[in-house]
C-alpha cells in the first residue's frame, strides 16, 4: 500500500517532508512551483502533471500548503487531489488551516470513500528537515494506524489528538499560544532594556524561571540576540495563524482575554516584516 507515497505542496515545509519520504519511498509530487517540482525531480523523485495526478499514482498523499485557499484549490478544483483519489486511499492534510476549511475536505473525501487524517505539524524547516516534526493528528485511529509508518519517517513525535477536525483545531490553538507568547517576550524584552538588564542576561534567567517558553528559547538564542531574521516560519504566516485562531474562538463563542493580537502581526506586515522570521514582530518594540 505504501511503496509509493504522494505530496502536494513542496514550499517551506512541503519539500522537506519530501526529501526526507524519497529516502524511504517511491515519491510522486506536484507543485504549482515549476522550478521546485523540477528540483525534486532532480533528485529522484517522480514529477506530476497535478494534484490528480499524484492521487492517481500514490495510495497514500500528504498536503503542505499555507492557507485555507491552497488547500480547497489543490484538492477539490477540477485535477484536485480528491478527483485522483480511489476508495479506501488515505489523504492526509498537513497544513495549518481553518477547522472549517479542513472538514469541507474531510467531508468530500468521506464521499468519495477516501480516508482522511487531518494531521498538522509542528517544528518548523529545520525539524522538517530531519524528519523529526511533531504531528497531531486528527481521525480514526485504525486509518492512523495504517498509515503510522509513512508518518514516523517525517515526525518524531505523533500524537492521536481525537476524531476528525481535532487535530486542526488543536493545531490552531497551538500557534495562537505561540504567537502570543512571542508578543509576551517582546514585552519583557522591552522591560529589561529600560531597566539596562543585558538581553542574554535576560535570556539565560528568565531560561531558568516562571518566564521561560518555547518563544523565549527559539526566538532569543536564533533570531533575537544575533539580530538575524531570517524566516524559518514567516510573520506573515504567524499573523494569518493567529487571525484563524481569533475566528475560531468567535465561531464557539470563546471569549478571548487577550484578543486582537492578530492586529499586531498585521501591523509588523506593514512596517515590512512580513517575509522575516515570525520571531521579528519584537522590532515593535525594540527594533534598534
Amino acid at each position: 500500500m505504501m511503496d509509493t507515497v504522494g505530496v502536494v505542496g513542496l514550499g517551506n515545509i512541503g519539500g522537506r517532508v519530501a526529501e526526507v519520504l524519497l529516502a524511504e519511498y517511491e515519491a510522486v509530487l506536484f507543485d504549482i512551483d515549476e522550478n521546485r517540482l523540477k528540483e525534486l525531480a532532480d533528485q529522484g523523485a517522480h514529477a506530476a502533471d497535478s494534484g490528480a495526478d499524484v492521487g492517481r499514482r500514490a495510495d497514500v498523499v500528504l498536503l503542505s500548503l499555507p492557507a485555507d485557499e491552497a488547500l480547497l484549490a489543490a484538492t477539490l478544483d477540477d485535477d484536485g487531489v480528491v478527483e485522483g483519489l480511489s476508495e479506501g486511499d488515505v489523504l492526509i492534510d498537513t497544513s495549518t488551516v481553518s477547522p472549517m476549511a479542513s472538514k469541507r475536505v474531510a467531508d468530500a473525501c468521506a464521499e468519495a470513500g477516501i480516508e482522511f487524517l487531518d494531521a498538522p505539524v509542528s517544528g518548523g524547516a529545520r525539524n522538517a528537515a530531519t524528519g523529526s516534526l511533531t504531528m497531531l493528528v486528527g481521525g480514526p485511529a485504525e486509518t492512523l494506524d495504517a498509515v503510522r509508518p509513512v508518518l514516523e519517517t517525517i515526525g518524531e513525535t505523533i500524537h492521536h489528538v481525537g476524531e476528525t477536525g481535532a487535530g486542526a483545531s488543536l493545531k490552531v490553538i497551538n500557534n495562537y499560544m505561540f504567537g502570543m507568547n512571542q508578543l509576551v517576550l517582546s514585552e519583557g524584552l522591552a522591560m529589561a532594556r529600560a531597566s539596562g538588564i543585558d538581553d542574554e542576561v535576560f535570556a539565560e534567567t528568565v531560561a531558568d524561571a516562571s518566564g521561560a517558553s518555547y518563544a523565549l528559547d527559539r526566538n532569543m538564542e536564533r533570531f533575537i540576540l544575533p539580530d538575524e531574521f531570517d524566516s524559518e516560519f514567516t510573520l506573515s504566516l504567524m499573523c494569518k495563524d493567529v487571525t484563524l485562531a481569533e475566528r475560531f474562538a468567535a465561531d464557539h463563542e470563546v471569549s478571548l482575554l487577550l484578543g486582537g493580537a492578530s492586529g499586531l502581526y498585521r501591523l509588523a506586515e506593514r512596517l515590512g516584516y512580513g517575509d522575516l522570521d515570525a520571531s521579528a514582530v519584537v522590532k515593535l518594540l525594540v527594533d534598534e
